[in-house]
């Protein structure tokens, strides 16, 4: 990041901001709100902004537990400029815009690989292999 692009971030925001930003993203960047989803992410979008990097989220989560599976689908691919349509607020909202069908409309949850929410699956099948116990010879 150059001298004059901080300097133009800096004025450009008040200080708390800034600071949030910096923190979370590890870099400078300003921008027009967009919208907010349910999970509390804001995404923001900078024409002035080089291309593919002129739309961004700021993520709701701490910076310890920022995930990249908080952002729903709907705004990532908003993100990725695969579509330009803003989504809505909700995502039944959104589903009834796009006419989808209503199973389509679940909420978005993260993935909770390796945490204690984390599905772990059972063994219903008994075991076709004993495990080996060797027994010892007495020693007399």
């Amino acid at each position: 990041m150059s001298l004059p692009r901080f300097l133009k971030f800096m004025l450009r925001q008040s200080p708390r901001k800034d600071f949030e930003i910096l923190r979370k993203l590890d870099d400078a960047k300003w921008g027009k709100l967009v919208g907010v989803d349910e999970l509390g992410n804001r995404y923001y979008v900078n024409p002035e902004e080089r291309y593919g990097r002129e739309r961004w989220c700021l993520p709701a989560a701490s910076h310890r537990y920022m995930d990249a599976s908080q952002i729903p689908p709907r705004w990532h691919s908003w993100l990725h400029k695969t579509t330009d349509e803003i989504p809505k607020a909700s995502a039944t909202e959104d589903a009834a815009s796009l006419c989808r069908p209503k199973w389509m409309a679940f909420p978005h949850y993260e993935n909770y690989t390796g945490t204690n929410k984390a599905s772990v699956t059972y063994n219903t099948v008994r075991p076709k292999v004993d495990s080996w116990e060797p027994i010892a010879a007495s020693r007399s």
